[in-house]
């Protein structure tokens, strides 16, 4: 029985190291439907092109059901030291080339930030992806690989000392990103870099794969094993990826290739002056669009690599500028024709077995999705993405209200009290979305005597949880006031919680969340709003409840029947006890920091560890698995 222990010991300890590793296969199954949030750190100051990032970002993409957001970031301009640009780039002249590494240094402050963000990101359950985006300064690096055209003035001949800076350049800043995030989760992904086919060859770009793909390997730990994202050189849009050397893809095993696609660019950036293309949907333009993916796919399975669609998108519809709430000057795609690109698009990336991370810049860009100033969407264009017709989450439906005011939702009227509820008006309408409104025009002197319900959502798993629920709300004057209100069966009895007074605005939308823990033995709930306390007409869009508990994490002793962990607090030893078969374990910090940890005689070790809270995460062989809250208080 001893030996037994031993070995069972041993294959527990062996797993440790294997887990989290997640296969490029399965990391782009995992990946599905994504987004970009473009603009912001690659922009030369943050701010400038959009607004800076809060954890909101986050929050509100993984809400709606996006699984992965790709962070365009830009290393280069005041945000890394050394100065290429003295250096000449004539022809045989690397040899005066005096710089090293050290010269290359990212700053402190803008690596914490990107921490930061990658941190806000991966905490919310978003599989994340830091892409190595751009240069500020065009002649420091993609451009001075091209002498066409309008970006020969930034050339460098290949033997140049420009050519030799600008290159050890990036190699640095590179060594700089895997070393700072060599412990992050495999959720985290590294992109070596962005469209650089514009600029540098086939040929050219296989070598700085394989450099960066060996720098990221050489800095140990998770990233021995961490999914990068390549392309190749020379060829853009769908063509990108098949440009990669076979020596490439087969020198590594954990890699993911991407392609963009901004086809028909008649179409696609039809609101500037020269493309004017403004609809999309024929046959002949999803044919294009079969075939060109064809020829990718047919590619990925004859390399034996997954793909990732990194961009694609269509300008606003009309030109139209969020920032401003101005058409624009030359006209862009109608509405229908903009929603079925993104959807034609992300359905055949989705159908083909791609990943797909849309286009997205936020309100001043030519192609918004997100509107960060007022954490809005565009509701048709998102949903296309996502594949659905409006927001169901796991306790209200139609939540964005986009299946109609009246499906999943309906109004209790209590005399005195006198309403009727219905979609609201354009101008009323938020983010030029279906919006609902509820118009009294008798009041009944009490919040109950207007209900506006959510259907009855029949659930037993929903005990005990702590859901944030939310909405978006307005008055037609101000001062009026609505309360949400959660109705659940509990031991077969009726309980009703409701939040405090929600005073609106009749200038624009406004947020409003109330917190609530579901009590234990509930079966059923219902989503409620009342507003029936004053005469007016009040608007609401875009509710959410959201399980504050994303984890899922147990704070007793016992996770569950058959497995245990204590004592906790622990000040030296976790002691595990389990019933079932444990496939694998993982002890994560609060910043997802990932741990490798050994068993040894039913125990953990945590005495080195730092005082703080911990998640184990156990997985068993019946493919269930528990996450425990662990304090450490090592003194």
């Amino acid at each position: 029985m001893k030996n037994k222990k031993i070995i069972l010991l041993i294959l527990i300890s062996l797993t440790l190291t294997a887990f989290g590793q997640v296969s490029p296969s399965q990391m782009a199954a995992n990946m599905g439907r994504g987004i970009n949030l473009g603009n912001v750190l690659s922009a030369p100051v943050e701010g400038n092109w959009a607004p800076a990032f809060t954890e909101s970002y986050f929050e509100d993409i993984k809400n709606v059901g996006f699984k992965t957001v790709r962070i365009p970031i830009d290393f280069f301009g005041s945000r890394t030291s050394g100065d290429t640009s003295g250096y000449s780039k004539n022809a045989n002249t690397s040899s005066s080339y005096t710089g090293n590494s050290s010269d290359y240094i990212i700053k402190d402050s803008y690596l914490d930030r990107i921490e930061q963000v990658i941190k806000w990101s991966l905490n919310n359950g978003l599989i994340t992806i830091l892409d190595f985006h751009g240069s500020t300064l065009k002649s420091e690096f993609s451009y001075t690989f091209s002498s066409k055209d309008k970006w020969s003035a930034y050339y460098t001949h290949p033997t140049s000392a420009k050519r030799a800076a600008d290159n050890q350049k990036f190699r640095a800043i590179w060594t700089q990103i895997a070393n700072r995030f060599k412990e992050y989760s495999d959720n985290l992904l590294f992109e070596v870099i962005n469209e650089p086919y514009f600029w540098v060859s086939d040929t050219e770009m296989d070598i700085l794969n394989s450099d960066i793909i060996s720098i990221i390997r050489n800095s140990g730990s998770k990233n021995l094993n961490r999914n990068i994202i390549i392309t190749g050189g020379s060829k853009n849009s769908y063509e990108a990826a098949l440009q990669i050397g076979d020596a490439i893809i087969k020198s590594d095993d954990n890699l993911i290739a991407t392609f963009h696609y901004y086809w028909p660019r008649a179409f696609t950036a039809s609101a500037g002056e020269v493309d004017n293309d403004f609809d999309w949907g024929t046959t002949v333009d999803k044919t294009e669009i079969d075939t060109n993916f064809g020829f990718v796919k047919s590619w990925s399975q004859s390399k034996n690599i997954p793909v990732l669609l990194g961009e694609f998108g269509a300008d606003n519809e009309k030109g139209y500028d969020y920032s401003k709430n101005t058409v624009g000057d030359f006209g862009g795609p109608d509405k229908t024709s903009r929603e079925e690109f993104h959807r034609y698009l992300a359905q055949k990336a989705i159908d083909l077995g791609f990943s797909f991370t849309v286009w997205d810049a936020g309100d001043k860009s030519n192609k918004t999705i997100y509107k960060v100033e007022n954490r809005g969407w565009v509701t048709g264009v998102r949903n296309a993405l996502l594949g659905i017709n409006c927001l169901n989450s796991e306790i209200i439906k139609n939540a964005d209200i986009e299946c109609g005011f009246d499906t999943n939702w309906s109004l209790f009227v209590q005399t005195p009290a006198v309403s009727a509820f219905s979609e609201a008006q354009a101008s009323n309408s938020r983010n030029s979305s279906k919006s609902l409104q509820v118009n009294v025009t008798t009041s009944g002197a009490a919040f109950n005597k207007i209900i506006l319900k959510n259907a009855l959502v029949d659930n037993n798993t929903l005990s005990g949880k702590t859901i944030n629920f939310s909405a978006f709300a307005k008055g037609s004057v101000n001062n009026l006031q609505f309360k949400i209100r959660i109705k659940t069966i509990t031991n077969g009895t009726t309980v009703l919680s409701s939040s405090s007074n929600f005073t609106l605005s009749n200038s624009n939308y406004q947020l409003f969340e109330y917190e609530y823990k579901i009590p234990q033995n509930t079966t059923s709930l219902e989503f409620q709003v009342l507003c029936g306390n004053s005469i007016g007409t009040y608007y609401f869009d875009d509710f959410s409840a959201i399980d504050q508990n994303i984890l899922n994490v147990e704070n007793d002793v016992t996770v569950t029947s058959a497995f245990r962990v204590y004592p906790n607090p622990a000040n030296q030893f976790l002691n595990i006890s389990s019933t079932k078969k444990i496939k694998q374990i993982l002890l994560r910090d609060i910043n997802s920091k990932i741990f490798t940890i050994k068993v040894i005689e039913n125990q953990i070790d945590v005495s080195k560890f730092s005082n703080g809270i911990y998640f184990l995460q156990v997985s068993f062989d019946d493919n269930t698995s528990k996450i425990s809250k662990i304090i450490i208080t090592n003194n």
